[in-house]
């Protein structure tokens, strides 16, 4: 793998941030507008996401193409790839801005806002819609830097613009500004996000003409046929993440949605920094196929599995063992509704982890129409069951909902799709999915449950301790126990001293 160091690392220090950024941004935010205001902003966020699926799968798939592309040696595949998606994304931004201003006129009808913040909650939307239609056309340019497996510039520019934003919010939001200075925060730290990465464009990718002469209709039906299936995949994955808080938002009113977007913000860090194994290991296994290395492409799967389980296993059981100490040492009192939200979204997390995985290999594998299809038909089903809990136990029930369907999912996905695709059998999958499980579970007992439990432990400082030792605890547990000599050792020399082909 190319750059593995450098692109975890790099991961891993843009998560860092997001995690601080959360921890620091979300207890003003929400104690400065208040808790219904709060959940306006949380639906606000939650329901414009659903912009982003008018990608229509054509990010992954230039990802995708543009890796496979450079495991053929072939430039002027990428050049024709690249014209065609900048002709796609330049219509695609256009469309956005009606359908948001539509959708921002509507919100404060869905989210029952009270009459003083209907248009701040208006405008605000809108410049969440108009950063969203900036990531169109400028994220062509990051796609086909993550094709050259360059996720340290895009990691780069997630630190920066996340760091900016937790700093400025920190600053301005306590003089007042409320709804609409959060959205123009968000506008301009996206900006920066997308634009910052370009200044490495040429030198990555010298090469590069853009020309309307590759812009036929062949190549953008090649290129939408392919995405149409990323674009369920896309839809599946938003509906997944951003349905719950929008289902809680609409049925129980805009404090019930504040009460589960808090657990969700601590999901959505655990999810994201646990995926970080995922973002990496797609253009890699894109590039395998492409150069038809798939017996490489197998083992990398596996030891992929391995590894984002290992992964989410040290973020997620925290939130599954003591969610309450967490919530009160990050918040403050008076939120004991979203524990048992956090501790079922931590299972969501294990449970979802390995689908995405296996995702992505699908979709490298060029086999992706039929795990679009079984995506779409759960969260379908995701959104009825959610719907239906919701109304009759509340707040928990959307979240016991998400994980019953992910079981659901994985149990079909395992055996039937993925195992097929890897030329394995669905057991070795299983094994390597959860080989680091027992290990992660006896220090979350020792640890968490036992020496938490010794103190009054309620404080972000007092919990420090805690965090520090649980993550040596689970860390030297998992890997001595949940990798075998052979991955422990590849992992090494990757990362300490990485191939000169991946360190160019």
């Amino acid at each position: 793998m190319r750059l593995f160091r450098r692109n975890a690392l790099g991961i891993y220090a843009t998560y860092g941030a997001a995690i601080v950024s959360g921890l620091v941004v979300t207890p003003i935010v929400l104690h400065e507008l208040g808790t219904e205001t709060f959940g306006i902003w949380a639906f606000i966020g939650s329901i414009t996401v659903y912009l982003m699926v008018l990608d229509f799968g054509v990010g992954p798939s230039i990802v995708r193409f543009a890796a496979e592309a450079r495991g053929r040696r072939s430039p002027e595949d990428t050049n024709a790839l690249a014209s065609v998606g900048l002709a796609l994304y330049g219509v695609i931004g256009l469309l956005t801005l009606p359908i948001g201003l539509g959708l921002a006129w509507f919100v404060p009808e869905l989210v029952s806002t009270p009459d003083e913040l209907i248009w701040p909650a208006r405008i605000s939307t809108f410049l969440i819609v108009l950063s969203i239609a900036l990531r169109f056309p400028l994220g062509l340019f990051n796609s086909l830097l993550l094709g050259q497996q360059r996720f340290d510039l895009q990691n780069l520019a997630n630190f920066v613009s996340t760091a900016l934003y937790a700093a400025l919010v920190a600053i301005l939001i306590p003089g007042g500004g409320g709804l609409v200075l959060l959205g123009a925060l968000t506008l301009g730290t996206t900006l920066l996000r997308l634009v910052l990465p370009l200044a490495w464009l040429r030198s990555e990718l010298p090469e590069l003409r853009f020309s309307r002469l590759h812009v036929t209709r062949a190549r953008i039906r090649a290129l939408t046929s392919f995405s149409w299936s990323n674009f369920l995949v896309h839809v599946a994955n938003t509906v997944v993440f951003s349905t719950d808080v929008v289902v809680v938002g609409i049925v129980l009113g805009p404090e019930a949605a504040a009460l589960y977007a808090i657990p969700a913000k601590l999901f959505s860090l655990a999810y994201g920094l646990g995926s970080v194994g995922t973002r990496l290991l797609y253009p890699a296994l894109s590039e395998y196929e492409g150069s038809r290395e798939i017996d490489r492409q197998r083992r990398l799967l596996l030891t992929g599995l391995r590894g984002v389980t290992a992964a989410t296993l040290l973020l997620a059981l925290p939130l599954l063992f003591i969610p309450g100490q967490l919530i009160e040492a990050w918040i403050g009192e008076g939120y004991r509704e979203s524990s048992a939200v956090m501790a079922l979204l931590a299972l969501v997390a294990l449970v979802h982890q390995p689908i995405y995985l296996l995702t992505q290999f699908l979709i490298a594998r060029a086999r992706q129409q039929a795990i679009a299809r079984t995506l779409v038909l759960a969260a379908a089903a995701n959104v009825v069951f959610s719907v239906l809990l919701a109304s009759t136990v509340g707040i928990w029930g959307v979240a016991l909902a998400t994980l019953l369907v992910d079981v659901a999912l994985l149990l079909y996905v395992l055996p039937a799709l993925a195992a097929p695709a890897a030329a394995t059998r669905a057991i070795e999958l299983a094994r390597a999915m959860l080989r680091p499980l027992l290990p992660a579970l006896a220090a979350g007992v020792v640890v968490l449950l036992g020496v938490g439990s010794l103190g009054d432990l309620d404080t972000r400082l007092e919990l420090l301790p805690l965090g520090c030792l649980w993550t040596l605890a689970c860390g030297l547990a998992v890997w001595r126990f949940g990798f075998d000599r052979e991955e422990r050792a590849a992992v090494a020399r990757q990362l300490l001293h990485p191939p000169a082909a991946a360190a160019e």
